[in-house]
């Protein structure tokens, strides 16, 4: 089977899974909610691709990180799908109507304050970038196959609050890579995609103890 036929039959069957969402009094109280979007499109050559952002050194969070186009819900958006899309569109110029929403991936949060709920959307094909530089350094086109090599996968360490702790990682480059938050989304679809199992939601609970 064609890969991206492969990926797409499992993006459908996301509508079937429950996502896992985290009990209302796990969360900090000064959490704010949002949502990202993973957008993915297929290519000539049967494979995937994925688009994601770099985002400029001076945002108020995660600068200079690799992340999922994304952001704060508002109370004008309809639903946290709403959110996703609004912002992939402010951020990417991807146009909603070009996305199909395939499903939720579970939840998972930010050390910025963000609870934040991951999307999964699916494009005909590439679509016309229009990235705002406001909040875009660079737009990162990535093959999922490549990210998908074992050897991409690595164990990224990061200090936080004086500890070093452990992240997921990708590299799909020398000198291009993705940890953290954004690295640990992308790990728990690559697993739904080889119907392996996922243990992320469980280490996102867990992780939160480090915040007291």
């Amino acid at each position: 089977m064609i890969f991206h036929q492969h990926f797409l039959e499992r993006l459908r069957a996301l509508r079937e899974r429950d996502a896992q969402t985290f009990p209302p009094d796990v969360l900090p109280a000064e959490f704010s909610r949002a949502a990202v979007l993973l957008p993915f499109w297929p290519t000539d050559a049967g494979g995937v691709e994925v688009a994601m952002m770099l985002r400029p050194d001076h945002m108020p969070s995660h600068p200079g990180q690799v992340s999922f186009p994304g952001g704060r819900c508002h109370e004008s958006d309809a639903s946290p799908a709403d959110t996703a899309l609004r912002e992939t569109h402010e951020e990417l110029g991807i146009d909603p109507a070009d996305v199909r929403v395939m499903g939720r991936l579970d939840d998972a949060w930010s050390v910025a304050g963000h609870h934040v709920i991951p999307y999964v959307g699916w494009l005909d094909q590439r679509p016309r970038l229009n990235p705002n530089p406001r909040e875009v350094a660079e737009v990162l086109i990535v093959d999922v196959e490549v990210l998908m090599r074992p050897e991409n996968a690595y164990d990224h360490k990061v200090m936080f609050r004086g500890v070093e702790r452990t992240t997921p990682g990708f590299r799909w480059s020398e000198e291009d890579y993705v940890w953290g938050l954004t690295a640990d989304i992308l790990l728990e679809l690559l697993l739904w995609v080889r119907s392996e199992p996922s243990s992320r939601a469980a280490q996102r609970m867990q992780r939160m103890g480090f915040l007291k």
